[in-house]
């Protein structure tokens, strides 16, 4: 797998403006019943064709289809993340890489301008979510049609496992994801198990608002890319990497949530993969989804972050 290098970047500041929305700090500052799917912002820029010409976009009762629930410190990494207009707010997935960053995907992002953008870790319950953090910048891909990853800069670090202890005696379930090193740069992870979690779509709960109160995930097989061009003609490169949908499948809601694998020799589990689309038939069973593989973009996020790519995890 060739490494891809950019240096330059596309950085769109979300503080400051007149008419930005106030910074949630809290579950009772939300109004739920409004959040919308990120696909639902005019002048969504989403990646691959997901949806037929004419179609109408998924309804925002579409969420992780058939995942399990997970507690509390399963997934330390996980980030909702709200981004708040002056009359609108909507949702999307990221993951936690370090302190002061969280990757996401470049369509929740890439027209953000007088924005309000929140992030809420420790949010496997998100009406209970223990850490609410506002974005100072945002750091988009230079060519985000086809590279569909963001950064974005917290402005104070997060609290994470062990580090913190407020005067309630609170403890904090927040911890980075491991990010892949050098070595795995060419690896495709075909086969592997991999998981995908997020707030979205669940087939036993279609009637409810976005986001989904409790983080899920769902586990599937991680395909080749060439297996994965024929669901997706023309449209899958180096850049992407595709699971099965074999055991369900993320939707809408669930853009920029993080994909994961366990490294066989370590049992380290490491980040992989960001979700960005799936078939324009609609998130379902035996559908493969497609995310962008973060093995193609160490260099980008090592120039863009605080965070330091290893050659080895041994190192």
């Amino acid at each position: 797998m060739r490494a891809l290098f950019v240096l330059a970047v596309v950085v769109v500041c979300c503080c400051g403006a007149s008419t930005q929305a106030a910074f949630i700090s809290r579950p009772e500052d939300i109004d739920w019943a409004t959040v919308r799917s990120i696909r639902e912002k005019p002048g969504y820029r989403g990646t691959g064709v997901q949806f037929l010409p004419n179609e109408p976009e998924p309804s925002r009762s579409e969420r992780i289809l058939n995942g399990v629930t997970v507690g509390r410190g399963d997934l330390p990494y996980a980030a909702a993340i709200l981004i708040s207009e002056e009359f609108a707010t909507y949702f999307c997935g990221g993951v936690l890489i370090s302190e002061h960053f969280v990757l996401t995907a470049a369509s929740c992002v890439d027209s953000a301008q007088d924005l309000s953008i929140t992030v809420m870790l420790d949010a496997a319950q998100i009406n209970q979510a223990g850490e609410f953090v506002a974005v100072s910048e945002i750091t988009v891909h230079p060519a985000p049609s086809d590279n569909d990853i963001a950064l974005l800069r917290l402005n104070r670090a997060a609290r994470l496992n062990g580090k913190f202890l407020d005067f309630l005696r609170k403890i904090y379930n927040i911890r980075p994801v491991t990010l892949p090193n050098r070595r795995q740069r060419t690896m495709t992870f075909v086969n592997q198990l991999a998981s995908v979690s997020g707030w979205g779509r669940t087939a036993s709960n279609t009637n409810e608002a976005l986001p989904l109160n409790n983080l899920r995930l769902v586990r599937n097989h991680v395909m080749s890319n060439f297996n994965c061009g024929v669901s997706f003609p023309f449209q899958i490169s180096d850049r992407h990497i595709c699971i099965t949908g074999d055991s369900g499948s993320a939707c809408a809601g669930d853009e920029g949530g993080p994909l994961t694998t366990v490294d066989l020799v370590t049992e380290r589990t490491f980040l992989i993969g960001l979700y960005s689309f799936t078939s324009f038939l609609g998130c379902g069973m035996g559908r493969a989804t497609v995310h962008t593989r973060i093995t193609e973009y160490l260099d980008w996020i090592e120039a863009n972050s605080d965070v330091v790519i290893l050659d080895n995890w041994d190192a």
